[in-house]
Order: structure tokens, then sequence, then C-alpha cells
């Protein structure tokens, strides 16, 4: 079944889990992000994306909310083999207040907002995407801007093993593991 658009998030997985998988879902057109993991300081683990497809995150606060892939906290993740169609923003509404951005910066950003927290031994590998804009043109690195986002560009962020991947970390004070690798095959 193909839904029009939804209100909030397409899968949100929230609170103390352990050992969930999320896998070979179509998600399209949410109100906010597609894929979210909200742990806060309740800090889930073993958790496992999989397989899963994005596309038009935020279209109920356009310009303004909204990403492939959003995290608000957690002790460890993976997404595998995860797809992500999104826009290129050239005007994105700032938050008010702080005046960061929001939505479609990334394919996966991670977040402190929300109480999102992060602890020490915090682990997020990313195995395998496919990052492309609305009409199937992937996103690159050289078209893309490290570390720090700007309108009209997607944020790449060098990994822990030195891999660049589509990933964005907004509270740079925050202490994020992340290991990616560009293939499910490749070893990370």
């Amino acid at each position: 079944m193909k839904a029009t658009s939804a209100q909030a998030d397409g899968i949100n997985l929230h609170g103390n889990i352990k050992g969930a998988l999320v896998h070979d879902v179509y998600i399209e057109n949410t109100g906010d992000d597609t894929l979210a993991l909200w742990g806060a300081e309740s800090f889930p683990e073993q958790i496992t994306f999989a397989n899963a497809v994005a596309v038009n995150p935020g279209i109920m606060r356009p310009n303004w909310y909204g990403n492939c892939v959003a995290t608000y906290g957690l002790r460890s993740v993976i997404f595998a083999n995860i797809t992500c169609e999104a826009p290129t923003l050239e005007q994105p509404i700032p938050q008010p207040g702080g005046g960061e951005v929001n939505i479609d910066t990334s394919m996966f950003v991670f977040y402190t907002s929300f109480g999102g927290s992060y602890p020490s031994g915090n682990s997020i590998y990313i195995k395998g995407w496919n990052f492309k804009n609305l009409q199937g043109t992937g996103y690159t690195v050289q078209e893309g801007s490290l570390n720090t986002f700007k309108p009209g560009k997607m944020v790449w962020t060098k990994a822990e093993n030195g891999i660049l991947a589509p990933f964005y970390l907004p509270d740079k004070k925050q202490e994020v593991n992340v290991i990616a690798c560009e293939g499910l095959k490749d070893e990370c």
C-alpha cells in the first residue's frame, strides 16, 4: 500500500529498545523523518535497519523538518543497504532561536536535540547506501559539503574508519562513533 503522505515520521523506534529489526520497507512522503531512532537517554541497542527505501521526507513541513534517517540518541545501530531519495533545498527554514537546519541536510543525521544522547562506546555502522535526488541522480562527495551544512548541498563526513559517507553531525560536541563501508560485502 502506498500512502500520499504521513503526518509525522515513517517509522520511529522510541525508548529503551533492544534487538529490533526493521527491514524490507519502502516509505514515501513522510511528514517528518522517514526512519527514526529516538532513544534519548534510554540508549537503544542492537537495532538494525536493512533494505529500506526512504523517499521525499518532510513534505508536511516543507523546507523545515525531515530527513531520510535521523537518530536522537542510541547505544548501537546498523544501517544496511539503505536508499534515500531526497531533494536538495536552496532555502530551508532555520529553526527559531538556534538557526540550525533540520531538513534534507544529508542521508543520515545524528541529533542531540529532543534529549538525544550517545553514551561512551556507542556504535553506528553504515553498510552500503544509495543516495540520490528525487530525479534519480546520485549525490556525490565532490558536489556536497564536508562536515557543515550549506544550502543546496548535502553533507558528507569522514567516518571513524576514514570513509567519506553521507552523514551529518549538527552538534559538533556530540560523541558519535560512525563506521562506514560503501558496500554490504566491504569490511567495516
